[in-house]
């Protein structure tokens, strides 16, 4: 029997940006019109995040810990409460936005950039080869200077799901959550300091540029008496009193009045 058959990831995001590949799902659609949608999650990952990113898939009771969730002939509640049903008017509208000539709710709910807003849950597309494999990085690592970005590169892995080997250490779903906290407990520690230095370094070109109103501006004095004096006695015009000190006017006035009041 012909079927057609639709594969995506259940995906989440940290705090810190890191992308977490919770579940695969698929969709398999027959020509005989029945359908069924398969989770697979991988619990490994799930068990990264605290409660406050991650609380479940809807309509899944996680705490049983099957290997498989099917659910036949019926839309399940991630589906159904995220993406257009059927029956909705501008169906057909949303469809043509996504270039899809027909409705295939998963299909939908992986091209749309839309998000729910019970939870941040997203889906992307699966692709085989992609998922859940062994990586190398040994010689990426051994290259790279920048400790931070080692850090990111390693999590980026782990919070896929992938199994790692770098150089004798081995990075799998055994030491996975105690290789991820410790290294997301030195990258956020991290990411706290080159702030902390950032804002430091903000503070001192402040202090060091600070000072009380508009650095004086140099202005030689006997110069300064005589055009003042001048102004005074109206020989000549503000314009030309300006002009001749070479400052804007309200440099002209803040300083006339320190003169006038030493003056006075």
């Amino acid at each position: 029997m012909r079927e057609i058959r639709t594969e995506g990831i259940i995906c989440v995001k940290d705090k810190m940006g890191f992308e977490y590949e919770l579940s695969r799902i698929q969709y398999i659609e027959r020509e005989d019109e029945t359908y069924e949608y398969i989770f697979i999650p991988n619990y490994n990952v799930m068990d990264l995040l605290p409660k406050n990113i991650f609380q479940g898939i809807p309509g899944l009771n996680l705490d049983l810990r099957k290997e498989r969730y099917v659910r036949e002939n019926m839309t399940p509640v991630f589906i159904s409460e995220r993406t257009p049903s059927a029956h909705r008017e501008d169906v057909w509208e949303l469809l043509a936005m996504y270039d899809m000539e027909y409705l295939n709710r998963l299909e939908w709910l992986i091209r749309t950039d839309m998000r729910y807003s019970g939870d941040p849950l997203y889906v992307k597309r699966y692709i085989p080869g992609e998922y859940q494999i062994e990586i190398d990085l040994s010689d990426r690592v051994g290259k790279e200077k920048n400790y931070t970005k080692v850090m990111v590169t390693v999590l980026v892995e782990i919070c896929k799901g992938n199994n790692l080997i770098i150089d004798e250490i081995r990075i799998t779903d055994a030491n996975r959550k105690q290789m991820h906290r410790m290294l997301m407990t030195i990258y956020e520690k991290a990411k706290t300091d080159i702030k902390e230095r950032q804002k430091e370094g903000i503070e001192k070109a402040k202090q060091k540029h600070k000072y009380k109103g508009r650095t004086p501006i140099e202005i030689d004095i006997v110069k300064m008496d005589e055009v003042f004096s001048k102004f005074s006695k109206r020989v000549i015009s503000e314009a030309e009193a300006v002009k001749q000190l070479g400052v804007s006017k309200s440099t002209f006035y803040r300083r006339l009045k320190k003169y006038n009041s030493i003056n006075d």
